[in-house]
């Protein structure tokens, strides 16, 4: 069981070595404006935080274009096509999987980026979030034909190749097995001190940002309560930073 205070003992070692470690914050499946988008605009707003916006493209609506208008530190990022599950019966839901051809996926791909252009215009980051984190393995390759820069998945972020670099994410507030609300609290803060820990003594990457991964139309009051602990906490200390997307890239 982990507390703030571990936590806290965590960055105060980093900031003893004069490190810094970077975070960011995901949120997928936006198709369009509502109070929950709203809600999560204005926490984004508050905390001082840029956010990685995962827009659906066969269902985004005129509607999110023009909720985002005026939030500069808001990135739409291409989460798939249609969030449709094409795996195979037994297999974990998929939509960019090996069932599929290349070409079909590598077409899907291009369809997002042209389809969220122009309701984004330049500030769509040929970023490519797989729909349920996973996708075949020959799809970074497509995704650079297609015109993409970088994925986001779930997990240790694998090196870059074949011209896309990935930027993923680590902490997820959901507990998708289970309850279906935030995930516990201590849990949490565990895989948090882990992730860092493992940055600071050099097992992993140690400009690999952490991700934060949430899912606005789905948040109930406990994990909107958790988002909140997090970020009041967790932004403004001095051994952490939250560089805009593009940044990351």
């Amino acid at each position: 069981m982990t507390s703030w205070t571990a936590v806290h003992e965590e960055l105060a070692r980093w900031t003893d070595l004069g490190r810094c470690c970077a975070l960011w914050l995901r949120d997928d499946d936006a198709v369009a404006a509502g109070p929950q988008l709203d809600r999560l605009l204005q926490r984004c707003a508050q905390a001082n935080i840029p956010l990685g916006l995962a827009v659906i493209p066969a269902d985004a609506e005129p509607s999110l274009a023009q909720a985002l208008a005026g939030h500069a530190f808001v990135t739409p990022l291409v989460h798939g096509w249609s969030h449709a599950d094409h795996a195979a019966p037994g297999r974990k839901k998929c939509e960019f999987g090996p069932e599929r051809p290349p070409e079909v996926r590598q077409a899907e791909a291009e369809r997002g980026l042209s389809t969220l252009r122009p309701l984004f215009g330049r500030r769509l980051l040929p970023l490519f979030v797989p729909p349920w984190n996973r996708m075949a393995p020959d799809m970074p390759a497509r995704l650079a034909a297609a015109g993409y820069r970088a994925v986001s998945a779930f997990g240790p972020a694998p090196a870059p190749r074949d011209g896309i670099a990935w930027v993923n994410t680590h902490l997820d507030l959901i507990d998708w097995r289970g309850s279906r609300s935030a995930v516990p609290l201590d849990a949490l803060l565990d895989l948090l001190c882990r992730e860092l820990r493992e940055r600071r003594e050099g097992r992993r990457p140690p400009g690999e940002p952490i991700g934060l991964l949430t899912h606005h139309r789905v948040h109930d009051a406990a994990i909107w309560d958790l988002l909140d602990r997090l970020l009041d906490r967790l932004t403004g200390h001095p051994a952490l930073e939250w560089p805009a997307v593009d940044e990351l890239v």
